[in-house]
């Protein structure tokens, strides 16, 4: 047992190490306020995914096939992986705003102490910490681990397998390599070939990082790659030999198949946006020519209002209310699939609105530290850890900046959390790199630090300035702290006012992203497509609302004039369909998927819906006419509008024929709603 004297002399000879501790702590309750704090505030966010995970708590089946509605019909357009994470949760804690949440949550909390951990095997302490806090502050990461949307979950286990290879090069054993191509494996099942984006790192470091002879690091290399195909496609394979009879359509698909849909449209429609195309109208593969929406002979379809949701998605709030969802003005949820986040594909696509101030707050002053970096190697001022480092995280960083900022498919800012990693650990490696240099000259580092301060605080403010009624506070803050440090820098002296500059002018630089995350975590947000700062509501909209009311009186009128084991309404699309899927435990058939353009049901399947009574009501839209023509037509020769009348006093009494409207200039119809009923 250590006397009083003795521990107090052991606490200050490890008095680096305790405040190394304390500082990670701080800054892990720093992201976990940033993440956690009003979770699910908002409402449920992304009501696509939130009616699959919904679905999937209704039978085993629709769990593991990822099924959008309780029927079964159709699957999500992603693996279930991630989703089964948020179904766990909402058994749990209920189906909420906060349980949806909470996985991406934590996982973004995790991510900061891991990344500690892995940064400071090539670093060292102090680079790993300012990593850490820059994962922690990242705009794009706060507002996307917020949401139910489920990068989140990908990201963490992404840095789990760069951990577990790490530890497969210090320890020579192929077991740790194999539990990295498995962790890339389930991230696969959550976001298909996104997991992929840093393999190019993963790869490099193994090769270059291990100590055993070409020959074997080649074939641990290629196990690891069998290792990782078998996980990544094992869902896949099971989805692709279960029957089509047996399954959910597979959703976003063109031909029913998993493999189309990773390669289409979540793989070559992200690159280029040429494969997969939601406005694709029928026909096989739907790929058929698309008819005018007012085409002669067809009424045209009214659109529909906006969608309410329920105040039930709010924790310990009951189930099956019809209400506006909270939210300033009762706004509109919105779903995914909208733009108005992108400036255009180009090499300054990230360092300009509406992109830079999600993720870039730090990318040129990261940019020109794998500059110094890239010198220090060359002229030998750098050991091979460092080297490693450089490796791994310019192999993360470096593709997935060329992808984004060139890639012309389907695009939404969120994406950037991959950044994240890449960002904050090439800060770390920065943040050594001035270090090394001003131990070495104290002068020319001194202008390394001024000329990193300039570009950093010169670019920060520039962003700033896109929203001046919020950029004086952090203009003020981050000028003071980084001048303050670059004063203390002058003078060279003794270790701790080194770190106290240093840590001044780090803090600097980080003033402006931290509070774009304030911002983010006390502002309403749009939560279909999360986005981070004042700017989180300016994507909302026509085009990323979903396409459906849930009217009181018109869900009350379809409760009552259907059977519990039937379909509740048809709608177009998935987009239309998740209101009603969140207010109800029914089926919701949608004929077209997510864009509505799937081949979910044709005209033959349709007919015996109806005729074996499993279907009734119809939601006819403007989408439906041009997608699904031969269903409209079907639709039009049997089934009738239910006169507005009828939906406010719920009765059943009367109806008024669907047939054909006079041409154009005519008045449009005057309901969506049609009942197939004999």
């Amino acid at each position: 047992m250590l006397n009083p004297f003795q521990r107090i002399r052991w606490f200050l000879q490890n008095h680096d190490q305790w405040a190394a501790i304390g500082t990670l702590v701080l800054i892990v309750l720093v992201g976990a306020y940033l993440r956690l704090f009003q979770l699910g505030s908002q409402g449920i966010g992304n009501a696509y995914y939130a009616a699959t995970v919904k679905s999937m708590l209704t039978s085993w089946r629709n769990f593991f096939f990822a099924a959008f509605e309780p029927g079964g019909s159709v699957s999500v357009d992603k693996p279930p992986l991630g989703f089964w994470v948020q179904a766990l949760s909402a058994k749990i804690l209920g189906l909420n705003g906060f349980a949806l949440a909470l996985p991406q949550a934590l996982a973004g909390v995790f991510s900061i102490p891991l990344l500690y951990s892995i940064v400071k095997k090539h670093f060292g302490v102090s680079p790993a910490l300012l990593a850490s806090a820059v994962l922690a502050v990242m705009p794009v990461t706060v507002s996307t681990e917020r949401n139910n949307t489920i990068d989140g979950l990908l990201v963490f286990l992404l840095l789990l397998a760069a951990w577990a290879i790490l530890h497969s090069i210090e320890t020579g054993k192929l077991r740790f390599l194999l539990a990295g191509a498995v962790l890339i494996g389930l991230g696969f099942n959550i976001k298909m070939l996104q997991a992929f984006m840093p393999l190019a790192g993963f790869y490099g470091l193994y090769l270059l990082g291990v100590k055993h002879t070409w020959g074997k690091r080649i074939l641990h290399l290629a196990i690891a790659t069998v290792t990782l195909l078998v996980i990544s496609f094992s869902w896949t394979l099971a989805v692709e030999l279960t029957p089509a009879t047996a399954r959910p359509y597979v959703g976003s698909s063109t031909n029913n198949s998993e493999m189309e849909l990773i390669f289409g449209w979540n793989g070559l429609r992200r690159i280029t946006g040429l494969f997969g195309d939601s406005t694709q109208g029928p026909g096989p593969g739907n790929r058929g020519a698309l008819p005018a929406p007012n085409t002669p002979g067809i009424p045209p379809a009214q659109p529909s209002p906006k969608p309410t949701l329920p105040q039930s998605w709010m924790p310990g709030v009951p189930l099956g209310q019809p209400s506006v969802i909270p939210g300033p003005g009762n706004g509109p949820v919105t779903s995914p699939g909208g733009s108005g986040q992108d400036s255009g594909p180009g090499l300054l696509r990230l360092f300009k609105m509406p992109l830079a101030d999600q993720a870039s707050w730090l990318l040129p002053l990261t940019l020109l530290g794998i500059l110094l970096l890239i010198s220090l190697l060359l002229y030998k001022r750098a050991e091979k850890a460092q080297f490693l480092g450089f490796v791994l995280w310019a192999g993360w960083l470096l593709p997935m900046l060329v992808y984004f900022s060139f890639s012309t498919g389907l695009f939404h800012s969120y994406y950037l959390i991959m950044l994240g990693p890449g960002i904050a650990a090439l800060m770390g490696a920065t943040a050594w790199s001035l270090g090394r240099v001003y131990r070495r000259q104290h002068w020319l580092g001194w202008m390394l630090f001024v000329i990193s301060a300039a570009v950093t605080l010169a670019y920060q403010i520039v962003l700033l300035l896109n929203f001046p009624r919020f950029a004086g506070g952090p203009i003020e803050a981050m000028a003071l702290l980084c001048l303050t440090g670059l004063i203390l820098l002058t003078l060279k002296g003794r270790p701790c006012l080194v770190k106290t500059a240093l840590v001044f002018l780090y803090a600097g630089f980080l003033a402006a992203p931290l509070s774009w995350s304030m911002i983010t975590v006390i502002s309403p947000s749009n939560g279909a497509l999360p986005n981070a700062g004042p700017s989180n509501t300016r994507i909302a909209g026509p085009m990323n609302s979903l396409q459906a009311s849930v009217n009181g009186s018109q869900l009350a009128y379809l409760l009552k004039n259907t059977k519990p084991d039937s379909y509740l309404v048809a709608t177009t699309s998935a987009m239309e369909a998740a209101p009603y899927v969140l207010q109800t435990d029914r089926p919701v058939l949608t004929f077209g998927g997510f864009t509505g353009s799937d081949n979910v049901v044709n005209v033959s399947r349709l007919a015996d819906l109806v005729k074996t009574r499993k279907l009734r009501f119809v939601i006819r839209d403007a989408k439906l006419e041009q997608n699904k023509p031969e269903l409209a037509n079907w639709l039009r020769r049997n089934c009738k509008i239910v006169d507005p009348v009828q939906l406010n006093s719920g009765t059943t009494s009367h109806h008024s024929r669907f047939r054909p409207g006079p041409g154009a200039g005519s008045s449009p119809a005057p309901a969506n709603l049609l009942d197939c009923g004999r």
